[in-house]
């Protein structure tokens, strides 16, 4: 990703949390990142591009946030905790302040944002793997790999943040998803 391109980008998000995906255009974009239309369709074809830019500089930053937290963690338990710390927790609060919450998530269905969401999905599951594969063993005996438990995390995690009436709810249903991965990792 182009460095010149991160202040365009979040200035990109918050018009997206501001407005949702269907209302924000790209005179909206330009605007909030002080630049003039053609300049941001120099960079960008489209709104869709944009929105794909912004989920892959979202994703870039989460991760490494997370993989930062993971140094200081020992056990899966704490992993865990820096998961929900680091990217559920946050991904929450930052769609519940936006009136369009649902509008954005959407906004991951047009071609752009699928393609962009696909990659995301697969880099979100590799890291949340690495974390794993030291419990392959124990993972194993119930026919499942790393990565699918990973996926299975990650779409876990995803279904949480659409459902979840609230924080309290959300907090719930992560503590009996980071339950069923320690049980089933033999862990702690």
């Amino acid at each position: 990703m182009d460095p010149n391109n991160i202040p365009l980008l979040d200035a990109a998000l918050d018009v997206f949390l501001r407005y949702g995906f269907k209302r924000t255009t790209m005179g909206d974009i330009a605007k909030a990142a002080n630049m003039s239309r053609p300049s941001l369709y120099a960079r960008y074809a489209n709104k869709d591009e944009v929105y794909a830019a912004v989920l892959a500089l979202h994703i870039d930053r989460t991760l490494s946030a997370l993989q930062n937290a993971w140094t200081n963690s020992e056990t899966l338990s704490e992993k865990m905790d820096c998961l929900w710390d680091v990217s559920v927790l946050p991904a929450f609060e930052i769609l519940r302040q936006s009136p369009d919450a649902a509008d954005i998530i959407e906004g991951a269905e047009t071609p752009a944002g699928q393609v962009a969401m696909a990659a995301a999905t697969q880099r979100v599951v590799e890291v949340i793997s690495e974390i794993l594969v030291p419990f392959e063993s124990a993972i194993s005996k119930h026919k499942q790999t790393p990565e699918q438990l990973a996926r299975f995390i990650d779409l876990s995690k995803q279904m949480m943040l659409r459902t979840a009436n609230d924080t309290s709810d959300l907090k719930q249903q992560f503590s009996t998803l980071k339950a069923a991965v320690l049980a089933l990792t033999h862990s702690r």
